[in-house]
């Protein structure tokens, strides 16, 4: 079985995936992969192992899946997000072919988004998941006690599992001091330019 590179998901991830049969670069193919089922680019053949997962079939038009419906999950995500007063700036949805949303957004203060995520995933009937676009902490930060990340706050019951995977589900749930409008504004902006410097063109 051959091996290709393929982008995939709305931040340009790419993956090396086994192929059960031969694809053109740029041709659209249904993976499955880390995050579940979805659309993804052929990039070129890869060599060496498939680490990713498995380039299922090619893609058709009933793959594609309704960017209005992100949209308004993503609308009702923030809405109550905000009633909880919870500190998420929540600013893109993806759905996946196998049932999971996936928010971006970033947690600037300590807090724990497990029941905000239950909550989404009964009202949806979908697999909620978080990715966090929060800068990681360096390698060269002090290990304090509790989970390990500066400022989590989980010694005082505040992320409470985010040294786990959950919380804020990916550990940096904590930034310091809340942000202001134009901060972050500014921080989205900078992210966006960094994410499409490292998009590889088809």
């Amino acid at each position: 079985m051959s091996a290709v590179l393929v982008q995939y998901g709305r931040g340009g991830f790419v993956g090396r995936f086994a192929a059960r049969e031969p694809f053109a670069r740029g041709a659209r193919v249904v993976v499955s992969g880390p995050r579940g089922t979805e659309v993804g680019t052929v990039l070129c053949a890869a060599d060496g192992p498939a680490l990713d997962g498995t380039a299922l079939r090619p893609a058709t038009d009933r793959d594609t899946v309704s960017h209005e419906r992100e949209s308004k999950l993503l609308d009702t995500a923030i809405a109550l997000a905000e009633a909880r007063g919870l500190p998420l700036a929540l600013v893109d949805a993806e759905l996946t072919l196998d049932g999971a949303l996936i928010l971006h957004g970033l947690a600037w203060a300590a807090c724990d988004a497990d029941p905000l995520f239950a909550d989404l995933t009964e009202r949806f009937g979908l697999n909620v998941q978080f990715l966090d676009l929060g800068t990681p902490v360096p390698k060269e930060a002090p290990e304090p006690a509790g989970c390990g990340k500066p400022g989590c706050g989980s010694e005082k019951g505040g992320c409470s599992s985010c040294g786990t995977g959950g919380g804020c589900s990916s550990g940096s749930c904590s930034r310091g001091a809340a942000k202001s409008a134009d901060e972050l504004t500014a921080y989205f902006a900078d992210l966006r330019a960094k994410m499409e410097a490292q998009r590889v063109p088809l």
